[in-house]
C-alpha cells in the first residue's frame, strides 16, 4: 500500500518556498531593472527579463554622471566611506561588546546589569530626538563633517544591539573551561583572549554582520551631520536619484544592486559562523 502524501509536510514546504521567493524578488527585480532602459521601466507591461539588457547603468554609476541628465553622483568615493565606517564601527562595537557581556554575565555585580539595561533602553530612544545634542558635541570636538565623528555616532547604534547579542552568546559558555584555565595559571584576561573569545567566535560572526548592516544602512545620522560631498556615506548618496520631477530608477536600482555586494561579501566571509553562532543565541542550555 503505497503511503499517502502527509498534507501538512506539504503545506509546510510550499509555505516555506513562498516565503523564500517573497524574500527573493525584490532582490531579483533590482538587478533586473538595473540592466533595463528608462522605456521598458515606464512600460505598461511589466518584463521580468529585460528585452535589451544594457550595461549604460553600470557605466554611468562607476563614472558618477550622467551625461544625459546632468545628474552627478561619485558613487565609488561614498562607496568607499560606508565602508570604511561599518567596518570601523562594527570591529569597535564586537570588541567592546565582548568585554561588556563578559563583565555582565561573569561578575554578578547588580550595577553592572542595570547598566546593561541603560544601554538596552537606547535601542527605545528614537534617534531623531538626540541627533541635535550629538551635533553641538560633535562641533565642540571638531568632528563633525568628518568620518572620525560619522564613526562615534554609529557606535551609539550598533553598540546596544551589539551588548544585547553577546550577552546571550556568554551566557551559553561553559564556565568550567575558564575554571580549568584558572587552575593552569592563567590569569583572566589570558582566559578571555585564549578561551572565551575562540568559543564565542560564532556569536562575534553573528553581531558583526548584524552591526555591519546597521551601520552600513544608517541614513539619519549621514545626511544631518555630514554636508561634504567626500564624505557622504551610500544612503546619502542613493537618495540623491530621488529628483525633484521623479525618481531615476535604473540608476537608482544600478547603484542600490552595488550597494549590496559589501554586505553579501562580508557574510559570505563570516558564513560558516552564522549558523552556530544563531543556534548558540536561540538555545539556553
Amino acid at each position: 500500500m503505497r503511503n499517502r502524501p502527509d498534507l501538512g509536510r506539504i503545506l509546510t514546504l510550499a509555505g516555506v518556498v513562498l516565503a523564500v521567493l517573497f524574500a527573493i524578488f525584490p532582490l531579483y527585480w533590482l538587478l533586473v531593472t538595473s540592466f533595463k532602459w528608462t522605456t521598458e521601466i515606464f512600460s505598461v507591461v511589466p518584463t521580468f527579463i529585460p528585452r535589451t539588457p544594457t550595461l549604460r547603468n553600470y557605466s554611468v554609476i562607476l563614472s558618477g554622471y550622467d551625461p544625459g541628465r546632468g545628474l552627478q553622483v561619485p558613487i565609488l568615493p561614498v562607496f568607499r566611506n560606508s565602508v570604511v565606517v561599518a567596518l570601523v564601527s562594527t570591529g569597535v562595537a564586537v570588541t567592546a561588546a565582548a568585554c561588556a557581556a563578559y563583565a555582565l554575565v561573569r561578575s554578578g555585580l547588580a550595577w553592572l546589569r542595570w547598566l546593561f539595561i541603560a544601554i538596552l533602553f537606547m535601542r527605545t530612544v528614537p534617534r531623531i530626538t538626540i541627533v541635535i545634542p550629538m551635533y553641538l558635541v560633535l562641533q565642540r570636538l571638531g568632528l563633525l563633517d568628518s568620518v572620525p565623528g560619522l564613526i562615534l555616532t554609529h557606535l551609539t547604534v550598533v553598540m546596544p544591539l551589539a551588548t544585547f547579542l553577546m550577552l546571550s552568546f556568554m551566557q551559553d559558555l561553559p564556565q568550567e573551561i575558564e575554571e580549568a584555565g584558572l587552575v593552569d595559571g592563567a590569569s583572566k584576561i589570558q582566559i578571555f583572549i585564549r578561551l572565551v573569545l575562540p568559543l564565542a567566535a560564532p556569536g562575534l560572526a553573528v553581531t558583526a554582520i548584524f552591526g555591519f548592516i546597521l551601520s552600513y544602512n544608517e541614513f539619519l545620522y549621514s545626511i544631518i551631520l555630514i554636508s561634504s560631498p567626500s564624505v557622504r556615506t551610500l544612503p546619502v548618496a542613493l537618495a540623491m536619484y530621488i529628483q525633484q520631477y521623479g525618481i531615476v530608477w535604473e540608476l537608482l536600482s544600478t547603484a542600490a544592486t552595488l550597494a549590496t555586494l559589501p554586505v553579501l561579501i562580508f557574510s559570505f566571509l563570516i558564513q560558516r559562523h552564522i549558523v552556530t553562532g544563531i543556534s548558540m543565541g536561540a538555545v539556553k542550555g
